[in-house]
């Protein structure tokens, strides 16, 4: 338990600014959630003031405790209650430290921390239109200039920003994400089932799970696809789950021109409850993005026992390991070199399986929390004694 009775006026006042929960916007909120679960499980004594930019995001969240408490800002056009509401109600609550998780606050009382999830906007403006590049741009360099501490859920993303923005080391810390306990091996059977009953997949399928998005690599995925169909006698298909973005044209052209239309599954948004068992029934999660702070994914599918391609760069490599194959994701032909040989080789896919399983225990929401609580002592030097680590 955290030592509360070493703050001298009772127990600390944190306040927590979500900005993606209740948003349904994938990974951020996935991390937000899962964050303030785990929290929550571990300390009953601070008090937490949680402020979210979405009204669903308290039921999203779904933690009824005492010492939580939640604030729904408004009005509900986030740029105008990010400039009102929020810091009159930061300044209300005297807090003793802030915890901006997803978007730096404009305006704070006290210090603040913040999680850093991508360099990518640094590293590859290119990846994005120029109205989202220079929000991107702003907002986080805002926040690593004005943050008591960066929280960095990757050592690539740490490289990156005390590099970039020559940060002494003790302004960052590296806290990983994990993969939600509801991503397992699944028996066969039931995988079949389910997916056909739900998505009418009778067949053998890879899986690519994200943003229809040039960042997300999903014109060389499904190039790379369309060559491993060409040079392999395969009916496995390729199932795709994820939000279309501005770059869902040029996928939608790629299929087209290849004539693909068979081959592809395209399911769209998936709900979140429905993910542990497509990513427990594919062959393969395909994910050679071009760059990520973290790559979720990659545990999801590890955590399912499901064998992962992903790229060799930024994060992904590191969170992959030796359990993932590692591929140059500009090579159409070290991609589908992957999953030729996970679709023909047993060993090899039953060699991933094993090895993901085991790589994927070494991650846990728990510990997540257990190591933010520990951050924590590095924004309140009157906050002392808190959990480590497992």
């Amino acid at each position: 338990m955290l030592n509360a009775a070493a703050h001298s006026t009772g127990p600390t006042r944190i306040g927590l600014f979500l900005g993606s929960a209740g948003s349904n916007s994938g990974g951020p909120e996935r991390y937000e959630t899962e964050l303030l679960r785990s929290i929550a499980a571990i300390d009953k004594e601070n008090q937490y003031e949680i402020f979210c930019l979405f009204r669903e995001g308290p039921a999203k969240i779904g933690v009824v405790q005492d010492n939580f408490r939640y604030h729904t800002l408004w009005p509900s056009f986030r740029p105008v209650s990010m400039v009102t509401s929020l810091p009159l109600k930061l300044f209300s609550e005297r807090l003793d430290f802030v915890h901006a998780t997803y978007i730096p606050p404009p305006i704070t009382p006290c210090d603040y921390a913040f999680t850093l999830v991508c360099t990518s906007q640094f590293e590859h403006p290119e990846f994005y239109p120029l109205p989202i590049r220079i929000r991107l741009l702003a907002l986080m360099g805002l926040a690593v200039r004005k943050a008591k501490l960066i929280i960095c859920i990757s050592r690539h993303i740490e490289d990156v920003v005390r590099e970039r923005f020559r940060l002494p080391p003790e302004r960052t810390a590296v806290v990983p994400l994990a993969a939600n306990s509801s991503f397992r091996p699944i028996p066969e059977g039931e995988c079949r089932t389910f997916v056909r009953e739900r998505y009418g997949i009778d067949t053998p399928y890879f899986l690519f799970s994200g943003r229809w998005e040039p960042r997300k690599n999903i014109v060389r995925v499904l190039e790379a696809f369309h060559q491993f169909k060409r040079e392999v006698q395969s009916d496995l298909k390729l199932v795709l789950t994820g939000e279309r973005t501005w770059a869902a044209k040029d996928a939608e052209e790629t299929i087209r021109c290849n004539k693909m239309e068979d081959e592809i599954v395209d399911l769209g948004k998936s709900p979140v409850a429905e993910l542990p068992h497509l990513y427990a029934g594919a062959r393969a999660l395909i994910y050679p993005s071009l760059w990520e702070g973290f790559g979720l994914p990659i545990l999801e599918a590890m955590g399912a026992g499901t064998p992962v391609i992903t790229s060799n760069n930024s994060s992904m490599a590191e969170i992959g390991g030796n359990a993932a194959l590692l591929v140059d994701p500009y090579s159409l032909d070290d991609i589908a070199s992957a999953m030729q040989r996970i679709a023909a080789d047993s060993k090899v896919h039953a060699d991933l399986r094993v090895h993901g399983l085991a790589r994927a225990k070494l991650f846990s929401w728990e510990n997540t929390a257990r190591q933010t609580l520990a951050a924590y002592e590095r924004i309140n030097p009157c906050w002392k004694g808190a959990v480590k680590p497992v």
